[in-house]
């Protein structure tokens, strides 16, 4: 007779679920917010203020991927500045029943149509538009795709047409795996390995992809030699935008997109670079008779409470904590 299967071999995929008809529109408003902040991790609105709120959905995880179906009324998600502190840098492929909308911050908004599907990164600030309709969603690690796809780069977003090879298999497949339990952890990891070889091979063979890929690697080269140039002049008075860009023999405009392509802009790259620079100046042990004034105007801060403020907010700490810390070892 053969051994019966351990209970933990047993236990089906882990399965999420929300549905909002019938429940108040604030109620039901306020439900769906927690539910895709918590999941999906995105605020939302009505797209349409005057219509009531529909909204159903099914989540299903196993390690390696997320997937599942949604069905709403018109809505409009958003991934904020706020929210991207998270940490989170997974990617997600959107295939919409209705058209949507995409818009990132210094690029030009993507359309994506039924047939299509758009992968998106939630390591990027995003919104959403999308008409009343259903979709489909999978969501993975960057790290395993990036495995797969080297050129991929670090956040894409791209539109995956219709024809895409592999494309309709992956998000028929995604939809036949809902209706399985998926017991034991080996049909788990096989379902969440399967889903992610088929998305690699669909976003391999996109036409845009070769595109995005290149356009992508242009502009990590270009932006790393922004930020060489910005660390070698952070004390500099002339720092700034237009000078930065004058530099680079670019316009100020296409840095400025640039930037915002990589999430960022440059008051941010700047703030981050002299972070950056006084932390690693804190801890070097022949700065340890320097000021911390001295540090401050060294990396381009004011005065040492302006980089106090800015140090606290960006690493919970002070920067004499940091040198006290560093006296201890």
């Amino acid at each position: 007779m053969d051994t019966p299967p351990a209970a933990s071999d047993m236990t089906p995929a882990p399965t999420a679920a929300l549905r909002l008809d019938g429940l108040p529109g604030d109620r039901g408003l306020q439900a769906m917010r927690d539910y895709l902040s918590g999941v999906m991790r995105v605020d939302i609105a009505p797209l349409h203020a005057d219509r009531p709120l529909h909204y159903q959905a099914t989540l299903r995880t196993v390690p390696g991927a997320g997937w599942g179906s949604a069905r709403a009324s018109g809505v409009r998600s958003t991934r904020t500045a706020a929210l991207c502190k998270d940490g989170q840098d997974d990617l997600m492929l959107v295939a919409p029943a209705a058209e949507m909308l995409i818009e990132q911050p210094g690029r030009e908004a993507l359309r994506v149509r039924p047939g299509e599907a758009a992968l998106l990164s939630q390591a990027r600030p995003m919104q959403i538009v999308q008409q009343a309709g259903a979709a489909w969603m999978l969501r993975v690690p960057h790290r395993d795709m990036a495995r797969m796809l080297p050129r991929l780069g670090s956040s894409p977003m791209l539109v995956l047409r219709q024809g895409t090879p592999m494309l309709q298999l992956l998000v028929r497949f995604g939809r036949l795996l809902e209706s399985d339990p998926l017991h034991g952890a080996a049909s788990q990891q096989l379902a969440g390995r399967q889903l992610q070889d088929m998305l690699a091979v669909a976003v391999g063979q996109s036409p845009d992809f070769a595109a995005w890929a290149e356009q992508h690697r242009l502009a990590a080269v270009r932006l790393a030699a922004v930020r060489a140039d910005i660390a070698a002049h952070l004390g500099s008075g002339r720092l700034s935008l237009d000078w930065l860009a004058q530099r680079q023999g670019i316009s100020a405009r296409h840095l400025q997109r640039l930037l915002a392509g990589e999430g960022t802009s440059f008051q941010d790259l700047l703030r981050t670079a002299r972070l950056q620079a006084a932390r690693a100046m804190l801890q070097e042990p022949r700065n340890a008779q320097r000021s911390i004034s001295d540090i401050a105007h060294a990396c381009g801060f004011s005065e040492a409470s302006a980089l106090s403020r800015a140090f606290r907010q960006h690493y919970g700490m002070t920067p004499g904590q940091v040198r006290w810390d560093l006296g201890k070892n």
